[in-house]
């Protein structure tokens, strides 16, 4: 299915949406957020989001600072919270709506849930893959949780390079996470625990963004710098803010799509946040066979428990 790459004007910054399923302007509007901070997905998920593309009109935004839009600086998450709300704003007034359905993967989860806590009206539902809840603990029981799968696994270089690798502080420098984070997401990938089945996606994934039409010699030579620029920026936030503690009431309802092997933010966790959550109508759905990614290692199962939600019509 084809989508289509647009330039918008959002908060007097020139931004980039990717539209798919617009073949139909009633059909409600999906506005994705995806994850990093600043890495956009589409090309990760093409052929898996086709069947979300007949049933909605999805907009991939390409946050500010990242992807497309990576000309866009003055990135703080208050900024990126109000590009959301404008956006939003400005697809419901293009496709005549009152509200539409918001999705977020990883770091897109963390800043959905902000979003539809600070402007309820806007949403019918939101929708979180992987869901980010308290970032700093889930970077500790990930720690740990390699460390053991090293031992178990009797991965001799691993445990020698483990053994002396800790948890920065909430407040250390990027340049001390982005140094555990490379080291840790290696193994994290190796074990499972991003992707539970690695099994030939690193050279899809690759081949996928070589030749992803969306973008430009450019765009793609900078995806790389403007991630990294995203994750100095915004990650303090990340670690440093607990849901948990900052979101108790939705007034929008909530459902979750989480991998029971996902040790990239926390299983355990993202669970227990529902479950204390105040929210008129939430749901878990657990993927066995999973880890950071259920859409798409998952795929039919997602988009099954997609066509239950849009059966209650996401608020009922």
């Amino acid at each position: 299915m084809k989508q289509t790459v647009k330039k918008i004007t959002l908060n007097v910054t020139e931004q980039y949406i990717i539209v798919g399923g617009e073949s139909n302007h009633n059909k409600p509007i999906l506005l994705f957020l995806h994850g990093g901070p600043g890495v956009p997905e589409l090309f990760t998920m093409k052929k898996e989001m086709q069947y979300l593309e007949e049933k909605f009109v999805v907009i991939y935004w390409e946050q500010r600072g990242a992807g497309k839009s990576y000309r866009v600086k003055n990135l703080t998450l208050a900024q990126i919270l109000l590009d959301t709300e404008v956006l939003t704003k400005w697809l419901l007034e293009v496709y005549n709506q009152d509200k539409l359905y918001l999705m977020g993967h990883s770091w897109g989860t963390f800043l959905g849930m902000l979003a539809i806590e600070k402007s309820p009206q806007l949403y019918c539902a939101y929708m979180g893959i992987g869901q980010v809840t308290n970032q700093y603990e889930a970077e500790q029981n990930s720690l740990e949780w390699i460390k053991k799968e090293a031992i178990k696994r009797e991965d001799k270089k691993a445990i020698e390079k483990l053994s002396t690798l800790n948890i920065p502080s909430k407040s250390a420098s990027t340049k001390e996470w982005s140094s555990f984070l490379n080291l840790h997401r290696s193994y994290l990938w190796k074990y499972g625990g991003s992707f539970y089945n690695q099994k030939g996606v690193l050279p899809r994934l690759a081949k996928n963004f070589l030749f992803a039409r969306e973008y430009s010699f450019l765009d793609k030579i900078m995806f790389l710098p403007s991630a990294i620029y995203s994750l100095k920026q915004l990650w303090a936030d990340v670690v440093g803010i607990s849901l948990f503690d900052k979101i108790k009431k939705v007034e929008v309802p909530v459902y979750i799509f989480q991998g029971l092997h996902d040790h990239q933010v926390s299983y355990t966790l993202a669970k227990e946040f529902i479950d204390r959550l105040d929210a008129p109508k939430k749901r878990f759905f657990v993927f066995e066979h999973s880890a950071h990614s259920p859409h798409i290692e998952e795929n039919d199962k997602f988009n099954k428990y997609i066509d239950e939600i849009l059966d209650t019509k996401g608020n009922n």
